[in-house]
């Protein structure tokens, strides 16, 4: 589904030219999720706007391999172009920013959909269109289609997101930070949404994340990025709970935990 190899990105900067991604690899089989994690800053969200080719022409330099469904879309970035939307899709950090806020919910679904199939009518795409609202477990599809982005909470937003990218044929997921934007309530109830349509469409994932909840949750393998580089991979047990790594037993140790209530009031 997705075959990395030694992947470089740099980045024309005020300051000269900097290294974001240096010499990374990994692979995504189908059905499989892989995560990316690490602090902000470290380069995953680099790393997957460069294998979606998303980054600056004139900003970035990406070399190396990135192999998705066949197709090498660093030696041919317009094979890129080609797959995303389709049989590659992105869903972004922030659904707020991610939606025009002058047109319909509808429309911008309709859209996509017709995008996907230029034959299907105006009416046939809104059909498609509360179809695929409706498996993303968005109830009244039909209505919320008429709703603008600013009537629909963070949690439907994403969702709405979510069913763009299955208009496509969709076999490979990249799902950058999709629930740092949420309420901790409606994190859960995305990324389980993540879970069944992988597994009813067969899917591979890749996450990108600083969560390692996020992570133990949905990852078959992690990836802990620092400095641009891979400092520990392998399956996610092992990475959790075993690492052997200090930056990984950092980033383990910067996770949240509930103390025992003793009552006294603060």
């Amino acid at each position: 589904m997705l075959d990395v190899t030694d992947l470089q990105i740099e980045l024309m900067t005020e300051r000269g030219v900097v290294r974001a991604v240096d010499g990374v690899s990994f692979s995504i089989q189908p059905g499989e999720t892989v995560t990316i994690i690490g602090e902000s800053g470290c380069g995953k969200s680099t790393t997957a706007m460069g294998v979606l080719r998303l980054l600056p022409g004139d900003e970035a330099v990406v070399s190396g391999r990135a192999v998705i469904d066949g197709h090498d879309v660093v030696a041919d970035p317009g094979a890129a172009a080609r797959l995303r939307g389709d049989t590659v899709a992105l869903i972004p950090q922030d659904p707020m920013t991610a939606l025009s806020p002058v047109h319909s919910v509808g429309g911008q679904l309709g859209e996509a959909v017709r995008l996907r199939e230029p034959g299907l009518s105006r009416r046939a795409a809104r059909d498609r269109a509360a179809e695929l609202l409706a498996q993303v477990g968005i109830p009244e599809p039909r209505r919320r289609l008429r709703l603008h982005p600013h009537q629909l909470s963070g949690g439907m937003l994403q969702r709405v997101l979510i069913a763009m990218a299955l208009a496509g044929r969709l076999k490979l997921l990249v799902a950058d930070e999709p629930t740092s934007a949420l309420d901790v309530t409606v994190q859960a109830s995305i990324l389980d949404l993540l879970l069944t349509l992988q597994e009813e469409t067969g899917m591979g994932i890749l996450m990108i994340t600083h969560d390692l909840g996020v992570a133990r949750l949905v990852s078959d393998r992690v990836h802990v990025m620092k400095d641009g580089r891979f400092v520990e991979s392998g399956e996610v047990e092992q990475i959790v709970d075993e690492p052997a790594q200090d930056y990984t037993r950092s980033l383990l140790a910067a996770v949240p935990r509930l103390g025992s209530w003793d009552g006294a009031s603060r």
